[in-house]
């Protein structure tokens, strides 16, 4: 699988949704035009809940009892593969026949994915009659929902490929399953992979876990890592009974336009600075709901602070410590305050030049932290260990930036003391 094959995607790529009863329920395995017309309904699903705030509607949308009728062209599924009447007719035959099942609530249902379809010979197009009852588990966010791109997912070649990516968008918590109910997820029979009764884990990896990761490491802006559960959590040689399923991002395979778009959509209201809260995301490691009490000051400190990512670089710089412990998101925001505070009290006194005509030095208000005490400084000095070395170029950086301002400040003034 390579890189290559998402140039051959024509249609724009966006991020879409779908619920996690969908992403979490048993998916037999499809080809790959099938796979795409399922992919297609989940976009036309998707597209129904544009303008609805999810935090508000973590529920079942209401759908009504019709079924839905949808109309894409064959070119939306066929992408970079030649058109065949064939190849159209048997994936749609097969797609009518499969069914879905899931269960919720002590419940089991069993249904079709479509209804019927309809080719029509030269118009290009395919229309579809999709379930109510599979448009129903696509709106339902009870459980919550996933979101991903669905060019990448166009582009993955198997059904366990696709179904470990949907489920994996977004996961934020571990997924421990059995090897009976990962089987049972990706529908492979309870027998396979076993010799003499024992299940084969080393041919479960080989065949389906191993070959899945590597394509999603190579395409997808989300993969997994797995750990192995074993009988006797202590005895490396007792039996393995099932695994712990971690989500893992890989910004590398983001599409920046999709990013640089959710990362707008998520800024707090009247906060100007994306690229702030984003290099606080990325590289400070501080979640948007802990920034979200504080948009009145990051707001302000975007205004006020000359270079704000360089201030951040240099606190992120003295977050860690002698023994390794990092200084909280509450640490952060006193010194963003403290910085703050020390540009505007330069602004209203008057600055104070040295006889040699330079500036005055003042203690930078990062420093100030070891001597105010909050919930987070110890009652002793801290001790910043040394950065790493991603920190430190940008402490480099951000030294540079402030030095060319000071240059600049100076001349100012020399330039109207000659005067």
């Amino acid at each position: 699988m390579s890189k290559r094959e998402l140039i051959d995607i024509q249609t724009p790529n966006k991020d879409i949704l779908t619920s996690f009863v969908y992403a979490w329920s048993r998916q037999k395995e499809m080809s790959l035009i099938e796979q795409r017309v399922v992919l297609r309904i989940i976009e036309r699903a998707s597209n129904a809940i544009n303008g609805i705030k999810l935090k508000d509607n973590m529920r079942k949308l209401d759908v009504g009892l019709r079924n839905v009728t949808i109309t894409m062209p064959v070119q939306d599924v066929m992408l970079n593969t030649k058109r065949r009447h064939a190849d159209i007719e048997k994936a749609l035959y097969n797609l009518r026949s499969r069914t879905f099942e899931y269960r919720e609530n002590g419940r089991y249902t069993v249904c079709g994915f479509i209804n019927n379809a309809t080719y029509t010979y030269g118009s290009g197009e395919i229309k579809v009659e999709v379930d109510n009852k599979i448009w129903e588990v696509l709106l339902d966010f009870t459980s919550g929902y996933h979101r991903f791109e669905l060019n990448k997912a166009l582009a993955l070649p198997t059904t366990y490929s696709l179904q470990f990516y949907m489920a994996m968008s977004g996961q934020n918590k571990p997924r421990h399953m059995t090897i009976e109910q990962l089987k049972d997820w990706l529908a492979i029979p309870q027998d396979s992979y076993k010799t003499d009764g024992k299940d084969r884990i080393d041919h479960l990896e080989a065949r389906v876990l191993k070959p899945v990761k590597k394509v999603l490491d190579e395409l997808c802006p989300f993969s997994f890592t797995y750990e192995k559960v074993r009988q006797n959590p202590i005895n490396k040689k007792s039996p393995v009974v099932g695994f712990i399923l971690r989500s893992q991002y890989l910004p590398k395979n983001r599409d920046p336009e999709l990013e640089k778009k959710s990362l707008l959509a998520m800024v707090p209201a009247g906060f100007h600075d994306p690229e702030a809260i984003n290099y606080m995301k990325t590289r400070m490691g501080i979640t948007l709901l802990e920034l979200n009490p504080h948009k009145d000051l990051l707001d302000k400190a975007s205004r006020v602070l000359p270079d704000f990512i360089g201030v951040l670089a240099r606190i992120q710089g003295h977050r860690r410590k002698r023994n390794g412990e990092v200084m909280g998101t509450g640490w952060v925001i006193k010194c963003i305050k403290n910085e703050v505070a020390k540009v505007e009290n330069e602004k209203a006194e008057p600055t104070l030049f040295q006889s040699d005509g330079t500036e005055q030095p003042s203690e930078p208000a990062i420093q100030e932290m070891t001597v105010e005490q909050t919930d987070e400084t110890p009652s002793e000095p801290i001790a910043a260990a040394p950065p790493r070395q991603e920190d430190e170029e940008e402490r480099q950086k951000a030294m540079k930036r402030a030095m060319e301002s000071l240059s600049k400040k100076l001349a100012a003034h020399l330039d109207m003391n000659r005067k």
